[in-house]
């Protein structure tokens, strides 16, 4: 064991929690007020269900405030029964109800050759998960299963009339039926008085050979036989189920929904509203919920069309970039000019970031300038100049406060207030590798501290407090910064000695580098000010098109996507959305 770590009795850990196992997918911000309405659709929350190819989703949400709540029956949540055509076309539409987040299967349109028309939503409504949904091609042969959802397969066999067919769940045989190629193999369930299909299966074609034979399946569909109940009066979350028709679902309000500040509610069964706890007596309110499949998933922006109009991102509606909705703070904008179906160059794409002012949590030591840059939130320099009751303290002991002066960007660490007793001898983890030890004199009126790189002695002082230590170090090209800072506000040697610590702040000593003309990807770094404090890119030399279908790379992990629809005019434009992944873990 090393030396400094024989000597810790007590570890403070002072960084924040963060967690990997959930994604916050989020809707609009939007400012309230006493009477106004609220209202996210899919459009502009990514936890409502959407489908850009089929313009699926009909999801709406709609609050009425009074003061700082929703009173009882003001919240109102609506969904649509909408049609879709299956993947495999020949067959016709099927009906589709987006709930909750998620997309169900509802019935059978009148136009469907696999089954009768009918609908699951009545007076009561049974929701279905679609498991299977595809037109792709497959070849099994006749000793392969061809392996369905649910624990269900089917096997091929042939006979004289054509080509017979076997389904099983597990190892139970369930239905036989033989078909002559190309047909439809269909199994249907009794649902009410009738007969519902739960499985179809396209077969195209089939070739006989020894010692097996093959058979090629164009076309699968299947729904699960766990149906859904829901009724009126069914409740969700701090919702109610008002009415249930064969045009879709609404749900109410049952009880007042409480948007005072700092309020996270559950609203529904994972959709949840969350206020700002702001100083500006601003209302200030999202939607949002917590995505904890592990896999990788989209964080979108609104949804556009294309067109001769402007499309323009920002933290308000768009979660891939930085927000602190309590300190309505984040300041980065994307526009897209479309001219035709294309943005072209120079003036196509434009990328701003714009530091902002924020007070450190120990209010003696000022305000810095904080800054999102690409969905990422960077401490960008100290304020210093000397305006107001909070201008920094932490500048005038750096030699170079302004890092976007030297083109670089950096990370706050630790920004702490929390007071708390640190024992004679007791050691303080920081973070990148800095440990502070503290001592208290015999007389108990000075602090002796050791700090510590990777468990080195790097530094050692003593002061009388209140007092703050200040630790610097060069950042990238800036010279001499204040990476960390201690505030000690007294000593108690009434029992153990010991030292109360209020303030800690640390950033990173490990920038990144912002230069101009850096191309990223489509983007080029035209602007680093300063004076204004203002980042600006563009599409330099890049012209982009927007055609069907595509998913291209815009700027760092941030994507353009189109649809892939099957009809564009211009009463249906093409639609698009900026997006950006992240990837939860297991």
């Amino acid at each position: 064991m090393r030396p400094l770590a024989i000597l810790i009795a007590i570890l403070v850990s002072i960084s924040p929690a963060y967690s990997v196992d959930d994604l916050m997918i989020r809707g609009d911000i939007t400012e309230f007020a006493n009477g106004s309405t609220v209202i996210w659709t899919p459009l502009n929350f990514a936890g409502f269900y959407y489908d850009i190819d089929k313009g699926l989703g009909a999801e709406v949400l709609q609050l009425k405030t009074s003061e700082q709540s929703v009173p009882i029956g003001d919240a109102v949540y609506g969904t649509s029964a909408q049609k879709t055509r299956f993947e495999h076309g020949e067959w016709g539409l099927y009906r589709v109800l987006s709930f909750l987040g998620e997309i169900y299967f509802v019935g059978y349109s009148e136009d469907c050759i696999i089954s009768p028309s009918w609908s699951s939503l009545g007076e009561d409504g049974a929701l279905s998960k679609i498991l299977i949904d595809s037109d792709s091609r497959e070849t099994v042969s006749g000793d392969q299963d061809l392996l369905l959802e649910e624990g269900y397969k089917l096997r091929f066999s042939d006979s004289e009339e054509g080509v017979k067919v076997a389904l099983y769940k597990g190892s139970a045989i369930l239905n036989t039926a033989t078909i002559n190629p190309p047909e439809t193999y269909v199994y249907a369930v009794p649902v009410g008085d009738r007969n519902i299909t739960l499985i179809a299966v396209h077969v195209t074609g089939s070739v006989k050979l020894k010692p097996s034979s093959y058979y090629t399946i164009k076309g699968m569909f299947q729904i699960s036989e766990n149906f859904i109940d829901i009724e009126p009066g069914s409740k969700y979350g701090m919702m109610e189920v008002s009415s249930i028709s064969g045009d879709g679902i609404s749900m109410t309000n049952f009880q007042e929904i409480d948007l005072s500040p700092n309020s996270d509610v559950d609203l529904m069964d994972g959709i949840r509203l969350k206020t700002a706890d702001s100083s500006d007596l601003t209302n200030r309110l999202y939607i949002y919920r917590n995505i904890s499949d592990p896999g990788t998933h989209e964080v979108r922006g609104p949804v556009g069309e294309v067109g001769p109009e402007m499309y323009v991102v920002n933290p308000q509606n768009f979660a891939g970039f930085h927000y602190n909705i309590d300190d309505d703070l984040g300041a980065e904008t994307l526009t897209m000019n479309i001219i035709g179906n294309a943005l072209e160059m120079d003036t196509g794409v434009i990328y701003e970031a714009v530091a902002q002012k924020k007070a450190i949590e120990f209010r003696d030591w000022g305000d810095y300038w904080t800054m999102g840059f690409l969905g990422e939130n960077y401490f960008a320099g100290y304020v210093s100049d000397g305006a107001g009751a909070w201008s920094s303290h932490l500048s005038t002991s750096s030699d170079d406060a302004n890092l976007l002066a030297n083109e670089g960007l950096s990370r706050v660490l630790i920004d702490s207030a929390e007071p708390r007793s640190i024992r004679d001898g007791d050691v303080i983890a920081l973070e990148e590798g800095l440990a502070a030890k503290f001592f208290v004199d015999n007389e108990c009126e000075t602090v002796f501290l050791e700090l510590y790189k990777d468990d080195n002695l790097v530094r050692r002082d003593y002061f009388r407090t209140p007092d703050t230590y200040v630790y610097t170090m060069d950042v990238g090209d800036s010279q001499n910064v204040a990476v960390l800072a201690i505030h000690i506000a007294g000593l108690d040697c009434t029992g153990d000695r010991t030292c109360v610590i209020d303030g800690i702040w640390q950033i990173s000593a490990h920038p990144i580098s912002i230069e101009v003309d850096t191309e990223y990807d489509k983007m080029t770094l035209l602007v680093v000010d300063p004076y204004s404090m203002r980042i600006l890119m563009n599409n330099d030399d890049t012209k982009i098109i927007l055609n069907k279908n595509k998913d291209q790379l815009l700027v760092d992990d941030i994507r353009i996507k189109t649809a892939n629809q099957a009809e564009i005019s211009s009463e249906n434009p093409l639609r698009f959305y900026i997006y950006r992944e992240a990837t939860v873990e297991s």
